[in-house]
C-alpha cells in the first residue's frame, strides 16, 4: 500500500548517496556519486554544491569555488542548495557569501519566514547589526511575532556598543531601542523574560537607574524567574547605582535570612552598613525603615547579626562556610576603623584555626582563608602553621621515613597547610639545603598521593598535583634567586612526570612553557653575544 501524507522530494532520494559519503568522509566517492547524478540531472543544483563540498574538503578550494559561485548565479530558492551552499561558505570561512544568498532567496520569496530567518542571523555571523535591525523589522512585517520585533531591538543595541561614538550611542541607537520596548509595554505584549532582560539592560546602558528599577519592582519584573534571586540581584544593583544603602542593607540582610552562604550579599551587606554609619543614618520614626524593610545601620547590629548566622549554621545540616568567613571579614573591616578590639569578635588565629578544623578537607579552605593571612602577626605564622599540623590524621609507616595521610581528607587539609606555608613565606626564609629537603620530601608526599588517584580519568587531576607544583616551584626560586642551573633541569623532570599523571594539568603546561621559553631566550642571548678578540 502506498504510503500516505507527506510525499518526498525524489531528489532527496537522489541526493542522499551524496550526503552518506560526505557524512563518513568519504569525499572522492561523493565527488563521483555527484558526477554520476549531474550526468543524468544536470540542472539539480544540489549535486554541484554537494561536489563542491567534496572538492573543498579535498584541498580543491579553487574549484570548489568556482562550482559554488556558478550555482549561487543562479541565485537558487529550494532549501536543499540554500542549506548545502552555507554549510560551504562556512567550510571556506566566508560567511559574508551567505548573505548574499539569502539576500537573492528574499527578492524572490518576500514572504518565506524562513529565508528572513536565515538572512538575519547571516548578517548577525559578520557583525551587520543595521541590516540586522531592518532583517528583523521586515521578518516582523510578514509574521508578527514577538522574538522577531525584539531581535530587532537586539540589534539596536548592538549597533550602539559597537558605535565608535558614544554620543551616538545615547542619543540615537539606545533611545530609539527604548521607545521601540516602550511601544510594546504600553500594549501589553510583552510576552516573554528574554523581552524583560532587554528592557532592562537598555534603562542600564541608559544610565535611568531608577527605570530600571521601576521595570524590575513592578509588574514586569514578574518574568524574571529563569535565575535563582534574578530581580533581586538587578534591584541591588540598582539600589547601589542609586546610593540607596538602605534598601542595598535591607535587602541583602533578608536574602542572608535565607541563605546564610552566598558571599556577594554580605560584601553588600557590609559595605551598606558602613556607608549608613558614615552618613550617620537614622530610621525614620513612624514609617518603615525602607522600601525593602527594616535596616541595620551600626556596628553592633551588624556583629548581633554575623553572630545569629552562625548559631544559625550549626543547627545546619549541611555545613556552611559563609558565617565563619563573614566573621574574618568584618573583624577586618573594623581592624581598619580602628575598634575590632571594642566588638570582642574573637581572636582570628584562633577563628580561622577553627575554620581549618572545619572545612580543611575541601579544596576551597586555602583559597577561602589566604585572603585573611593579613590579620595575622608575622610573628606568629610558624606557630600558626604548626598548630595546623597538630590535627591533620597523618601516620608513619615501615616504607616511609615521613607521616603521611591515610585519606584523601587528611591529604587534602596538608596540602592546605603547605599552600600556607608558601604564601606566608615559610620556604622562603629557608637556606638551600633545607630547601631541597622540603622539594624532596613533597614529591614523597607526591608519589604517595598518586594511590588515591588510580581511578581517575585523563580528564580529572590527581589529588596530589599541588605537592608536584610546589616543589616545582621552590626549585624555580633556587634557579632565579641563586643561580642554581641544576634546578631548572629538575624543575622539567618533575613537570614531565607531573604530566604524565595528568595530561589535563593546565598549571603543568604553563609551568613547562614559562621554563622552556626562558631557556630558548637564554640560548638565543648566549649565542648573539660576541666572543671577545
Amino acid at each position: 500500500m502506498a504510503a500516505r501524507g507527506h510525499v518526498q522530494d525524489p531528489n532527496d532520494r537522489r541526493l542522499r548517496p551524496i550526503y552518506d559519503y560526505l557524512d563518513n568522509g568519504n569525499n572522492k566517492m561523493a565527488i563521483q556519486q555527484a558526477d554520476k547524478l549531474l550526468k543524468k540531472h544536470k540542472d539539480l543544483h544540489c549535486a554541484k554544491v554537494l561536489k563542491a563540498i567534496g572538492l573543498q574538503r579535498t584541498g580543491k578550494q579553487d574549484e570548489a569555488y568556482a562550482l559554488a559561485q556558478e550555482v549561487a548565479a543562479l541565485e537558487p530558492t529550494d532549501d536543499n542548495s540554500l542549506q548545502a551552499l552555507t554549510i560551504l561558505y562556512r567550510e571556506m570561512h566566508r560567511p559574508e557569501l551567505v548573505t548574499k544568498l539569502y539576500e537573492a532567496a528574499v527578492k524572490k520569496v518576500p514572504n518565506s519566514e524562513e529565508y528572513h530567518s536565515h538572512l538575519f542571523m547571516a548578517y548577525a555571523r559578520v557583525g551587520e547589526y543595521k541590516k540586522m535591525q531592518q532583517a528583523g523589522m521586515a521578518l516582523y512585517k510578514i509574521v508578527p511575532k514577538n522574538p522577531y520585533y525584539f531581535w530587532s531591538v537586539m540589534s539596536l543595541i548592538m549597533q550602539s556598543i559597537s558605535a565608535q561614538d558614544e554620543n551616538l550611542s545615547k542619543t540615537m541607537f539606545l533611545p530609539l531601542a527604548e521607545r521601540m520596548v516602550e511601544k510594546m509595554v504600553k500594549e501589553d505584549k510583552i510576552e516573554a523574560e528574554a523581552e524583560v532582560e532587554l528592557y532592562y539592560m537598555i534603562l542600564e546602558r541608559l544610565e535611568k537607574y531608577q527605570e530600571a528599577l521601576d521595570v524590575v519592582r513592578g509588574k514586569l519584573g514578574e518574568k524574571l524567574t529563569s535565575e535563582l534571586q534574578s530581580r533581586e540581584n538587578k534591584c541591588m544593583a540598582m539600589y547601589k547605582k542609586l546610593c540607596r544603602w538602605p534598601e542595598c542593607n535591607a535587602l541583602s540582610r533578608r536574602l542572608l535570612l535565607k541563605n546564610s552562604d552566598d558571599w556577594q550579599f554580605y560584601i553588600t551587606y557590609f559595605d551598606s552598613v558602613f556607608q549608613l554609619i558614615d552618613e550617620s543614618w537614622t530610621p525614620p520614626l513612624e514609617e518603615e525603615h525602607s522600601l525593602e524593610g527594616e535596616v541595620h545601620y551600626s556596628i553592633e547590629q551588624a556583629v548581633k547579626f554575623i553572630e545569629e548566622r552562625i548559631t544559625e549554621e550549626s543547627k545546619s545540616t549541611r555545613p556552611l562556610r559563609g558565617p565563619y568567613l563573614a566573621k574574618l571579614e568584618l573583624i577586618r573591616r573594623l581592624r581598619c576603623r580602628g575598634c575590632n578590639d571594642e566588638y570582642k569578635l574573637g581572636d582570628p588565629e584562633e577563628l580561622m584555626f577553627q575554620y581549618f578544623k572545619k572545612f580543611g578537607d575541601k579544596p576551597c579552605c586555602f583559597t577561602d582563608l589566604k585572603v585573611f593571612v593579613d590579620l595575622l602577626p608575622s610573628s606568629q605564622y610558624t606557630k600558626f602553621i604548626s598548630q595546623l599540623l597538630e590535627v591533620i590524621p597523618l601516620s608513619s609507616t615501615a616504607e616511609s621515613e615521613i607521616a603521611l595521610p591515610a585519606d584523601i581528607k587528611a591529604l587534602q587539609q596538608h596540602l592546605c597547610v603547605v599552600q600556607l606555608s608558601r604564601l606566608l613565606g615559610i620556604y622562603h626564609a629557608m637556606d638551600k639545603k633545607q630547601k631541597l629537603t622540603v622539594v624532596r620530601e613533597l614529591m614523597l608526599r607526591y608519589h604517595h598521593g598518586l594511590e588515591f588517584g588510580k581511578t581517575c580519568l585523563k580528564t580529572e587531576l590527581q589529588f596530589s598535583d599541588y605537592y608536584c607544583l610546589l616543589a616545582v616551584h621552590l626549585l624555580l626560586d633556587l634557579w632565579l634567586e641563586e643561580g642554581e642551573e641544576m634546578a631548572v633541569w629538575q624543575c622539567l623532570t618533575l613537570l614531565e612526570e607531573g604530566l604524565s599523571h595528568s595530561p589535563s594539568n593546565a598549571q603543568f603546561k604553563l609551568l613547562l612553557i614559562r621554563i622552556y621559553c626562558r631557556l630558548a631566550l637564554m640560548q638565543n642571548t648566549y649565542s648573539t653575544t660576541p666572543s671577545g678578540g
